[in-house]
């Protein structure tokens, strides 16, 4: 298709128009010398000519139809090469949307809007955005409220001509009964032009248990609810510390929380007790089967990701063994 900066019309289109011939947008096609005149032809006679857009045909035979004209624009699937579509005005405001809200300021609770054909959806009012452009939102706390998906939704809205008002707006979301994780609906893109994309409360049955060198910090401390659950909040942050050494820091960004293996405050550890069990077993087993077991635990040492006192104590339950096997031989 022709390039804009080589067109030879004055509004040109991002998409090719369908005719839609079998629709009420239709209004009639005839045949032209060239595209210039296809454009004059719905240029002339505004306000008493219904012309909104129109689409040039090239290479026609005499008396084929080479210029359609229409009340609105829904782009063509499938043009023919070559073929291109014009506004008769871009100056006309029902034929644009206006932009979806103010250029937003980032912030990792939200998210925005992209758009077909590289369109930014924000802006001022001297923003024209051509009908039929689909803009596009997603979050993975985004949830459809009739449907269980493991896969993160995505949202459209598109600017489509309402023949009720005779005006271009951002018609409804699709599909629809998608809430952000606060539970607000997303009902189009001029309605939600930056939805919320935070997360929901991370609830951790039980309390985080009090461990030697353990330091699980957050800038909200009050983290306990009535039920001695422990609640982190998408506004709060969190770092674990062991022995001075940062395990992780958690917190929620863009939909999602930097730690996702957490299901319940006992999750949340330096050494555990693990280890002392993995001990007491150890030097309660007879001769052969210690000898399995040290090989077991030189694997995990070298295989887990441990804090450095963790790898300390495994070198000391191994001394520890050899120690007691050399006395039973």
């Amino acid at each position: 298709s022709s390039s804009p900066a080589f067109s030879k019309l004055d509004c040109q289109t991002p998409v090719v128009c369908d005719p839609s011939l079998e629709s009420d947008i239709f209004i009639k096609s005839s045949h032209y010398a060239d595209e210039t005149q296809c454009q004059t032809a719905c240029q002339i006679g505004h306000p008493s000519n219904p012309c909104k857009f129109f689409t040039w045909v090239p290479n026609a035979q005499a008396q084929v139809p080479n210029c359609y004209q229409m009340k609105a624009c829904n782009e063509m699937a499938d043009p023919i090469t070559g073929s291109q579509s014009g506004a008769w005005s871009c100056e006309d405001p029902e034929i644009f949307c206006g932009a979806i809200g103010d250029i937003p300021a980032y912030d990792d609770k939200k998210t925005v809007w992209t758009c077909d054909h590289n369109v930014h959806p924000y802006g001022d009012a001297t923003k024209n955005i051509f009908q039929d452009t689909t803009c596009r939102t997603t979050c993975p706390s985004f949830e459809s409220t009739t449907q269980n998906t493991k896969a993160d939704l995505v949202v459209s809205s598109t600017c489509i001509f309402d023949e009720a008002t005779s005006t271009s707006v951002w018609g409804p979301a699709t599909p629809a009964n998608v809430v952000d994780a606060s539970g607000t609906a997303i009902e189009s893109a001029s309605a939600n032009p930056t939805p919320g994309c935070g997360c929901k409360d991370l609830v951790l049955p039980g309390s985080i248990a009090e461990e030697p060198g353990k330091v699980f910090k957050c800038t909200n401390e009050d983290i306990v609810n009535a039920d001695g659950d422990t609640v982190i909040t998408q506004d709060n942050d969190c770092a674990l510390l062991c022995d001075g050494t940062l395990v992780f820091d958690l917190f929620c960004s863009v939909g999602q929380w930097s730690v996702d293996y957490l299901t319940s405050a006992a999750d949340i550890y330096c050494y555990g007790e693990g280890l002392l069990m993995v001990a007491a077993v150890l030097l309660s087993l007879p001769t052969g089967h210690q000898h399995l077991l040290e090989h077991l635990l030189i694997h995990l040492q070298i295989h887990q990701q441990m804090p450095l006192q963790m790898h300390q104590q495994m070198h000391q339950l191994r001394h520890q063994l050899r120690h007691q096997l050399r006395h039973q031989l």
